[in-house]
């Protein structure tokens, strides 16, 4: 190759790099559809093969970008140029960029409460990571799907992944990064169970495991972990040991700029002032703290929270009711923008890159990785996994929505439904409780009755699906928006919506609901322990006329009875979920619906 060829390719390569430099100092003067126009022709290029050189240059820039737009609470805005980023990985062949970009896909989705999505990336990264016996990066990606079930508002399964982590890496000798992220996790969950014990215990083995090039590699993690022991040390009575981790939390907080470590920060100096009697400077701090977090979405619900219980313990009660009022009005609020950004986000990014490839003579076929199925909208994945997301957080299987598709199906077919109608019933009854994520976790976690404004904050999650569901121009996301809306009402007509009853209750909402309600029973979810698939047929025929519609109530009995005796199933037994998953599946098979 000439000289001359060699500088213009060397242009040509530099070219892309030096945009993501430009573009990293514009970042806060540009608007989401703005960032998206800057970014499609850097998709594009990650797309396509490049040398080794260039392609390790890339990575280094995109992932830097990533982590800041991270920090700016700009996740789904970075989500599109880490995927290009994986793509990357596939059409090079680079095994370790495709774990990494897996990983930062993953953490990126989470924190856009896309769950399912984020631990389906993990999920890619954790096979790479055992196909070379690595027990770090394991661990690692364990530790990092415990934190997409602990966004999901599952701290139970969250712990459980951290402990995989520990288990993985109990071998290792010295300090071992994801030891110390995991053993941080753990404690900030065990705290938010209330094992105060356990949870200090573990903040102090990440203190062991936290090394000078951890704490450079990741400041605000140092800045959360002496977080969780100040929260810790107070909760268990030992305020005075406190004192020193608060001061470490200052000086860390001076050495970073991201708003998210600084509002943790605050929050943390305010948890102490509130504990040793300083409440006047405590409420002072928790304002600005608030003011910062109100240009921080992602920072504005835990802030809220610790504002609501300050002013609580400091005996302003009207104060806290008023931030309580606006954390339940921002978190009801938050589902719904999530579900539309991710949306708006996938139309938006779809828009930008069809210019992009027509102005570069690419075809877009090139990257597009799957047809959708024939007929279903084109947001209908994304919907669906924001419906598994908030399931996460009554249902440890995720799977509910699941479930009461395919029970809602199974019974359509009964009422004398066309295969094909009675399908996409059931696939609309999935995201019957896709508004669940507008209830804060504390609420749905709660054991023991519900007091009236909490009963009032859950009944809400109805008109949150209905929101989220509302472009309705397929039928398909017509229906779920019935359903999402009326799954709750009663055939009496006092359920909620109130006043809605009857046959004026949309027939698959009515469906939705005597499936649900049996899933709830055998599955034993929301407070209720786990029945028998015939003590929950007995339950639903007490509701029969009161809560559920009575004639819908004895085709379904006449679906789980027929279904149980062709599978040789046993309804009177207590036999966890392994029969019910069994009759669910047994629904799933194609009874002439295609």
């Amino acid at each position: 190759m000439s000289h001359a060829n060699t500088v213009t390719l060397a242009a040509a390569e530099s070219a892309p790099l030096e945009a993501l430099r430009v573009l990293d100092a514009r970042l806060p003067l540009l608007d989401r559809r703005e960032l998206a126009r800057a970014l499609a022709p850097l998709v594009v290029h990650l797309h396509a093969p490049m040398g080794a050189q260039e392609s390790e240059a890339m990575t280094t820039v995109v992932m830097a970008l990533c982590k800041r737009l991270y920090g700016d609470a700009r996740s789904g805005d970075a989500l599109p140029l880490a995927q290009a980023l994986l793509v990357q990985a596939g059409v090079t062949g680079d095994e370790t960029l495709e774990r990494r970009s897996s990983s930062l896909c993953g953490l990126l989705a989470a924190d856009t409460g896309d769950v399912v999505g984020a631990i389906a990336y993990h999920s890619r990264a954790l096979a790479l990571a055992q196909s070379h016996g690595d027990l770090i990066e394991q661990g690692g990606t364990w530790a990092n799907i415990g934190l997409a079930f602990a966004v999901a508002g599952n701290h139970e399964l969250a712990v459980r992944c951290y402990r995989r982590t520990l288990a993985l890496v109990e071998p290792l000798p010295g300090p071992v990064y994801c030891r110390y992220t995991a053993c941080a996790n753990l404690a900030n969950a065990l705290y938010q169970l209330g094992d105060y014990g356990e949870g200090l215990r573990m903040a102090r083995a990440a203190l062991q495991e936290l090394t000078p090039d951890a704490l450079e590699q990741d400041i605000h993690g140092a800045i959360l972990q002496h977080r969780n022991l100040v929260r810790l040390l107070i909760a268990s009575g030992r305020t005075a040991e406190a004192g020193v981790h608060v001061s470490l939390v200052a000086s860390l907080a001076g050495r970073v700029t991201s708003r998210r470590a600084l509002i943790a920060a605050s929050l943390t100096r305010a948890a102490f002032e509130l504990a040793t009697g300083h409440v006047d400077i405590a409420l002072t701090r928790l304002e600005d703290a608030l003011e910062k977090a109100r240009s921080v979405p992602a920072a504005l619900r835990d802030t809220l929270s610790f504002v609501v219980r300050a002013e609580e313990a400091a005996g302003n009660a009207e104060r806290a009711l008023v931030r309580f009022e606006e954390l339940s009005a921002h978190v009801y609020q938050q589902a719904i923008d999530r579900a539309r950004d991710h949306v708006e986000l996938a139309g938006l990014w779809e828009s930008a890159l069809s210019r992009t490839e027509h102005q570069q003579g690419q075809a877009r076929a090139r990257l597009v990785s799957s047809q959708r199925p024939r007929g279903e909208p084109e947001e209908w994945k994304s919907l669906q996994r924001l419906a598994m997301a908030a399931s996460f957080r009554v249902d440890d299987t995720g799977l509910h929505g699941v479930r009461v598709g395919e029970l809602t199906k199974a019974l359509a077919i009964a009422s004398g439904m066309a295969p094909l109608e009675a399908l996409e019933i059931g696939c609309a009854a999935e995201l019957h409780d896709i508004g669940l994520s507008s209830v804060p976790e504390a609420i749905l976690a709660k054991r023991g009755e519900l007091n009236e404004v909490e009963r009032a904050i859950v009944e809400r999650h109805t008109d949150a699906g209905a929101e989220i569901l509302r472009d309705d121009s397929h039928p398909r996301i017509l229906l779920a928006r019935d359903i999402a809306k009326y799954h709750h009402a009663r055939w009496d007509g006092s359920g909620y919506p109130e006043r809605v009853g009857r046959e004026f209750i949309p027939p698959p909402a009515r469906m939705c609901a005597v499936a649900d309600a049996y899933d709830a029973m055998v599955c034993g979810l929301g407070r209720r322990e786990p029945m028998t698939m015939n003590a929950a047929l007995a339950e639903l025929r007490r509701g029969a006329g009161g809560q559920f519609d009575p004639h819908l109530v004895d085709l379904f009995e006449t679906v789980i009875r027929d279904e149980t005796a062709d599978r040789g199933i046993d309804p009177s037994t207590m036999a966890g979920l392994e029969d019910f998953q069994r009759l669910v599946l047994s629904l799933q098979e194609d009874r002439g619906y295609t």
